[in-house]
């Protein structure tokens, strides 16, 4: 899922970027681009629900001060 504002093309850049660090710590290895991309892609979602559940936390600790 998608923080609200962001879009497609800035998930995808956003996995871009972090499949070349991946790539460059692994010290630049030959053929494993999809391998980089799919481990990105994983740490990008776990990251985007991870904020996902701590908005929806604030939102239920707003609602029981109500």
């Amino acid at each position: 899922m998608a923080k609200e504002g962001r879009t497609m093309e800035d998930q995808d850049d956003r996995i871009r970027r972090r499949a070349h660090e991946i790539w460059k710590q692994e010290g630049s290895p030959e053929g494993r681009e999809y391998s980089h991309w799919l481990r990105a892609r994983a740490e990008i979602r776990e990251e985007d629900a991870n904020t996902i559940t701590q908005d929806l936390y604030r939102v239920a600790q707003l609602n029981r001060s109500f």
